[in-house]
Protein backbone atom coordinates (compact mmCIF):
# COMPACT_ATOMS: atom_id res chain seq x y z
CA UNK A 1 0.00 0.00 0.00
CA UNK A 2 1.21 3.45 -0.77
CA UNK A 3 0.51 6.80 0.89
CA UNK A 4 0.80 10.16 -0.31
CA UNK A 5 1.22 12.91 1.74
CA UNK A 6 2.07 16.79 0.87
CA UNK A 7 5.76 17.50 0.10
CA UNK A 8 7.41 19.44 3.41
CA UNK A 9 7.28 22.55 0.76
CA UNK A 10 3.34 22.50 1.16
CA UNK A 11 3.56 22.22 4.89
CA UNK A 12 2.16 25.13 7.15
CA UNK A 13 5.34 27.04 8.30
CA UNK A 14 3.21 29.76 10.63
CA UNK A 15 3.17 29.14 14.23
CA UNK A 16 1.29 32.02 15.01
CA UNK A 17 0.06 35.27 14.18
CA UNK A 18 0.84 38.74 16.32
CA UNK A 19 -0.90 41.73 15.95
CA UNK A 20 1.00 44.81 15.73
CA UNK A 21 -0.85 48.07 17.55
CA UNK A 22 1.87 50.44 16.59
CA UNK A 23 0.90 49.52 12.72
CA UNK A 24 -2.69 47.87 13.02
CA UNK A 25 -1.38 45.13 11.03
CA UNK A 26 -1.15 41.68 11.72
CA UNK A 27 1.72 39.53 11.31
CA UNK A 28 2.79 35.98 11.21
CA UNK A 29 5.34 34.33 13.26
CA UNK A 30 7.32 31.98 11.25
CA UNK A 31 8.31 28.22 12.80
CA UNK A 32 12.12 27.56 13.42
CA UNK A 33 13.27 25.19 10.80
CA UNK A 34 13.81 22.23 13.71
CA UNK A 35 10.36 23.02 14.24
CA UNK A 36 8.94 22.31 11.07
CA UNK A 37 11.55 19.41 10.85
CA UNK A 38 9.65 17.66 13.93
CA UNK A 39 6.17 18.78 12.89
CA UNK A 40 6.24 16.96 9.73
CA UNK A 41 8.12 14.07 11.14
CA UNK A 42 5.33 13.86 13.45
CA UNK A 43 2.47 13.86 10.86
CA UNK A 44 4.56 11.07 8.85
CA UNK A 45 4.66 8.61 11.77
CA UNK A 46 1.32 9.34 12.70
CA UNK A 47 -0.40 8.70 8.98
CA UNK A 48 1.79 5.63 8.92
CA UNK A 49 0.23 4.12 12.27
CA UNK A 50 -3.28 5.27 11.42
CA UNK A 51 -3.09 4.31 7.87
CA UNK A 52 -2.21 0.58 9.28
CA UNK A 53 -4.83 0.83 11.28
CA UNK A 54 -7.37 2.10 9.25
CA UNK A 55 -7.02 -1.17 6.61
CA UNK A 56 -7.16 -4.05 9.22
CA UNK A 57 -10.05 -2.15 11.28
CA UNK A 58 -12.23 -1.67 8.30
CA UNK A 59 -11.50 -5.60 7.43
CA UNK A 60 -13.68 -7.08 9.91
CA UNK A 61 -13.42 -10.35 7.99
CA UNK A 62 -9.94 -10.65 9.00
CA UNK A 63 -8.89 -11.23 5.15
CA UNK A 64 -5.56 -8.99 5.61
CA UNK A 65 -3.02 -10.74 7.51
CA UNK A 66 -0.16 -8.52 6.53
CA UNK A 67 0.07 -5.19 5.01
CA UNK A 68 3.67 -3.46 3.53
CA UNK A 69 3.13 0.01 3.44
CA UNK A 70 5.33 3.33 2.15
CA UNK A 71 4.40 6.94 3.04
CA UNK A 72 6.58 9.22 1.38
CA UNK A 73 5.29 12.64 -1.57
CA UNK A 74 5.90 12.73 -4.93
CA UNK A 75 8.42 15.50 -5.18
CA UNK A 76 11.43 16.39 -7.76
CA UNK A 77 13.70 13.30 -6.84
CA UNK A 78 17.13 15.47 -5.58
CA UNK A 79 19.63 12.93 -7.21
CA UNK A 80 17.74 12.84 -10.49
CA UNK A 81 15.44 15.86 -10.85
CA UNK A 82 12.43 14.04 -12.05
CA UNK A 83 8.82 13.97 -10.65
CA UNK A 84 9.12 10.57 -8.33
CA UNK A 85 7.50 9.40 -5.33
CA UNK A 86 9.98 9.48 -2.20
CA UNK A 87 9.23 6.88 0.63
CA UNK A 88 9.81 8.24 3.79
CA UNK A 89 8.39 5.34 5.82
CA UNK A 90 8.87 1.84 4.77
CA UNK A 91 6.82 -1.06 7.21
CA UNK A 92 5.34 -3.97 7.16
CA UNK A 93 2.67 -5.11 9.66
CA UNK A 94 1.20 -8.31 10.59
CA UNK A 95 -2.48 -8.15 12.03
CA UNK A 96 -2.04 -9.90 14.90
CA UNK A 97 0.45 -8.56 16.19
CA UNK A 98 -0.73 -4.89 15.40
CA UNK A 99 -4.17 -5.22 16.46
CA UNK A 100 -2.27 -5.95 20.22
CA UNK A 101 -1.30 -2.31 20.04
CA UNK A 102 -3.36 0.56 22.50
CA UNK A 103 -3.42 3.22 20.21
CA UNK A 104 -4.61 5.40 22.63
CA UNK A 105 -1.01 5.04 24.66
CA UNK A 106 1.87 4.46 21.72
CA UNK A 107 4.05 6.66 20.32
CA UNK A 108 4.19 6.86 16.90
CA UNK A 109 7.98 6.92 16.07
CA UNK A 110 8.34 4.08 18.76
CA UNK A 111 5.91 2.25 17.31
CA UNK A 112 7.56 2.23 13.34
CA UNK A 113 10.95 0.99 15.20
CA UNK A 114 9.32 -1.45 16.95
CA UNK A 115 8.17 -2.97 13.65
CA UNK A 116 11.48 -2.51 12.70
CA UNK A 117 10.35 0.40 9.96
CA UNK A 118 12.66 2.28 6.82
CA UNK A 119 12.56 5.82 8.65
CA UNK A 120 13.83 9.00 6.51
CA UNK A 121 16.73 10.40 8.34
CA UNK A 122 15.63 14.01 7.40
CA UNK A 123 12.23 13.92 5.19
CA UNK A 124 12.06 17.61 5.22
CA UNK A 125 14.95 17.70 2.86
CA UNK A 126 13.34 14.76 1.05
CA UNK A 127 15.76 12.21 1.85
CA UNK A 128 14.26 8.77 0.95
CA UNK A 129 14.47 5.92 3.12
CA UNK A 130 15.56 2.77 2.03
CA UNK A 131 12.60 0.38 2.21
CA UNK A 132 14.59 -2.39 0.18
CA UNK A 133 14.44 -4.26 2.93
CA UNK A 134 10.36 -3.57 3.94
CA UNK A 135 8.79 -6.60 2.70
CA UNK A 136 6.25 -5.75 -0.64
CA UNK A 137 3.07 -7.77 -2.18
Amino acid sequence: MRVTIPAPDSFPAIKAYKYVRTSDEIRDVPMSQAEINKRYSSVLHQVAIRSLHEVFEADRRGLIRTISLEVGTKARHPATGRLDFLPFVGVSAERDSFTEFDLSGLVPLATLKHLGAAISRDPVALVAADVTGVRKS
